[in-house]
C-alpha cells in the first residue's frame, strides 16, 4: 500500500491576495461615498450620510465576515494521495475523487495569479488551485499516470502592462477636461462627464478581456463581478446627474 501524501492550500499566499483585494474594494467605496457627497448640495448632505454611514458599517462588517469566512475555508481544505486515488477535501469534509490512472492530461497554468493543475479525464476536468507543494503533487501524478504534463503560458491577470492603452481614450479626455480654453469652448467637459466616461471605458475594457474559466462554477466570474458593480455606479452617475438638471421634477 502506497504511503498516503498530504498536500495543503498555500495560506499565506491567498491572505495576502485576499487583503490587497479588501483593502481595494474599501477604499473604492470609501471614495465612491465622499465623491458622490460632494456632488450633493451642502444641505442635502446630512440626508446622504445618514443613509450611506450606515450601509458602510454594514459593509465593513459583511468584509470582515467574509475575509474571515475564506480564510477558515481554505485552511480546512486539504488534498490527499494514496493508494491511486487523488481526493479533495473541502472545509465541510466533503471528498471529490479521482483515480490517478484515468488522467489524460495534466496542465499547468495561472488562474487570477495562483498556481493552478488542471486534471482532466474523459468525464470531467479537475482544477487543483493554489497548492502549497503543488511541484511535487505534479511529480507525484505524472510518475502514477504515465502523462507528462503541460504548461499554458496564457496571461489571465486583469492589469497588465497593457492595460493603459486601452484606457488611452479616458486619459485624452482628461488632459482635454483641464485644459481652459477647451473647457470654456465646450461646457459638458466636466468632472463629473470624465468620471461617466470614464466608467463606460472600464466596462468596455472589461466585456473585452479574456478570462480563463475557472471549470467549477461560471457563476463566479470575476469579470461578471466587476461588470455588474461598474453597471451599478453607471446608473448611479446617470440618476445624479438627471436630478441636477431636474428631470425627476418634471
Amino acid at each position: 500500500m502506497s504511503e498516503k501524501k498530504i498536500f495543503t492550500y498555500n495560506v499565506p499566499v491567498f491572505k495576502k491576495k485576499l487583503q490587497t483585494r479588501t483593502w481595494s474594494v474599501v477604499i473604492l467605496f470609501v471614495l465612491f461615498v465622499i465623491y458622490n457627497s460632494l456632488q450633493i448640495p451642502k444641505e442635502a448632505r446630512f440626508q446622504f450620510f445618514t443613509i450611506f454611514l450606515p450601509l458602510l458599517g454594514l459593509f465593513f462588517w459583511f468584509l470582515r465576515r467574509n475575509y474571515i469566512k475564506q480564510i477558515e475555508i481554505l485552511s480546512s481544505g486539504k488534498v490527499e494521495v494514496e493508494g491511486g486515488m487523488l481526493k479533495q477535501f473541502d472545509s465541510n469534509g466533503n471528498c471529490a475523487s479521482i483515480r490517478i490512472k484515468d488522467l489524460e492530461t495534466i496542465i499547468l497554468d495561472k488562474f487570477r495569479g495562483y498556481d493552478r493543475i488542471i486534471l482532466e479525464t474523459k468525464e470531467r476536468i479537475y482544477p487543483l488551485v493554489n497548492i502549497a507543494d503543488f511541484q511535487n503533487l505534479v511529480l507525484i501524478l505524472e510518475s502514477s499516470s504515465g502523462v507528462k504534463r503541460k504548461e499554458d503560458l496564457t496571461d489571465d491577470r486583469l492589469w497588465n502592462i497593457k492595460t493603459p492603452l486601452y484606457f488611452l481614450p479616458s486619459f485624452i479626455l482628461l488632459i482635454f477636461v483641464y485644459l481652459p480654453n477647451l473647457n470654456e469652448k465646450f461646457p459638458m467637459l466636466t468632472k463629473e462627464f470624465l468620471a461617466l466616461f470614464f466608467n463606460i471605458n472600464l466596462i468596455i475594457y472589461l466585456l473585452y478581456i479574456p478570462e480563463k474559466e475557472n471549470h467549477i462554477n461560471s457563476k463566479f466570474s470575476l469579470k461578471r463581478r466587476l461588470v455588474f458593480i461598474c453597471l451599478v455606479v453607471f446608473f448611479f452617475q446617470v440618476y445624479t446627474q438627471l436630478e441636477k438638471v431636474g428631470w425627476f421634477n418634471r
